[in-house]
Parts: structure tokens; C-alpha cells; sequence
């Protein structure tokens, strides 16, 4: 593919994406309004299917003989990425909570937020090596870039870019939301060595030690 090819597709992407942001639509409905064939739409909809930017979403009867027509429509993982409202809405929560709650409190209902993010991916008896790689794959779905390293006592989650970075340079308190997170799925001593010096950046490093509550259940 050219690079002129490629800038008329890319193009053409972001005037159907602009569509299905509106509603759900039809092949039909998409090739009338970008002025494309039927194939041409229907090639860049399995592309963006792919992606899991796109997902059928029903079917529209149409009047009369005939199979009724697919709709299409943004996946909510795609529509939410084009959202500029999560991350300033989060930081005016803060700053709000800020002013009602004594910081006990504050970072209390923070980290209570974290555990309900990580929900049921806590790994129970998994090994350490498993839940802290489950700990990186779930930052790395809300958003975050991180790897894991072996560290002297354990491991070490090592980002490059953090899930909630607006929020924490806005006010590092948040840091304890993503800390109560890892935390919560590894289960295990989990201390948090976060570089904000600028664009925040996610750092945790956990033990190798396994919690007593852990190894009583282990041995019963």
C-alpha cells in the first residue's frame, strides 16, 4: 500500500468511526453517507472488528421480502477512548473530596475504589510470578504500560506510563487507588515506588514473602 493509500483509508476510518459514534448503522446506511461500495465499507468494519473497535450490534428489519440488515456500532472500550471527561471529572472528585474528608478518610475511600477495580481477578492460589503478571495485564487493560522484572525480594511491576497519569499529577493521593489495585490481586506485600517527577509512571515492587493469612490457608 502507497502512502497516498494508506492516508485515503486512515481517512476514510475516521469518517466511518465518526458515523458509528453518532448510532448504530447499516452497511447500506455507511456506504450512502461516505460515498463507498458496499465491499469497500464492509472491509474497513471486519478491519475495525478486529481491533474490537466495531461489534454487530442487532439487525434492522427492512420492509418487504428480503434478510434483514446487520448494525453496526463502537464497542464502549472504543467510544470511551474518545472521552477528554475521565481524567479531569476524576481529579475534580479529589479535589473535592479533598475539602469533606480528613486524608485518613480520603485515602481510606481510595483505596476501597482500587479494590473494587481489580474485583474478582484476586488469583488465589496462583503462584506470585502469575498474580503479578495478572496485576500488570489488568493496568496494562485500564490503560497503563508495564512489565514485570525480577527484583532481589520478588518482583517488580515496572511502568512507562500510568492508567490514571492526569489524575496523579493533578494529586499523587490517587496513586493509592492503582496501589490498593496491585495490592489486592497479588496479595501480597506491595510497596509503591511511583516516578512523578513528570509524566507519571507507574513502579511497585512486592514480596517475595507470602502473607501469614496466605500460608495458613495454603497448609490447611
Amino acid at each position: 500500500m502507497t502512502t497516498t493509500e494508506r492516508q485515503n483509508s486512515e481517512a476514510t476510518r475516521g469518517r466511518l468511526i465518526a458515523l458509528l459514534r453518532e448510532g448504530t448503522w447499516t452497511v447500506d446506511d455507511l456506504a450512502a453517507r461516505l460515498g463507498l461500495t458496499d465491499n469497500a465499507v464492509r472491509f474497513h468494519l471486519a478491519d475495525l472488528e478486529r481491533e474490537g473497535s466495531v461489534a454487530k450490534a442487532g439487525v434492522k428489519r427492512r420492509s418487504g421480502a428480503g434478510q434483514p440488515a446487520g448494525l453496526y456500532s463502537l464497542t464502549p472500550a472504543a467510544d470511551a477512548a474518545f472521552s477528554r471527561a475521565y481524567a479531569p471529572v476524576l481529579s475534580a472528585v479529589v479535589e473535592e473530596l479533598r475539602t469533606e474528608l480528613p486524608e485518613t478518610q480520603l485515602a481510606s475511600f481510595l483505596e476501597r475504589v482500587g479494590k473494587r477495580l481489580a474485583g474478582a481477578r484476586n488469583a488465589g492460589r496462583d503462584s506470585l510470578r502469575k498474580r503479578v503478571a495478572s496485576a500488570s495485564d489488568l493496568l496494562n487493560s485500564l490503560g497503563g504500560i508495564t512489565t514485570v522484572e525480577r527484583s532481589s525480594a520478588g518482583y517488580r511491576i515496572v511502568g512507562r506510563a500510568c492508567p490514571l497519569a492526569a489524575a496523579v499529577e493533578a494529586d499523587h493521593c490517587v496513586c493509592s487507588v492503582v496501589t490498593a489495585l496491585v495490592s489486592n490481586v497479588v496479595d501480597a506485600d506491595v510497596r509503591e515506588r511511583c516516578d512523578r517527577s513528570g509524566r507519571a509512571k507507574c513502579c511497585f515492587e512486592i514480596s517475595a514473602t507470602e502473607k501469614p493469612t496466605r500460608r495458613r490457608a495454603s497448609a490447611g
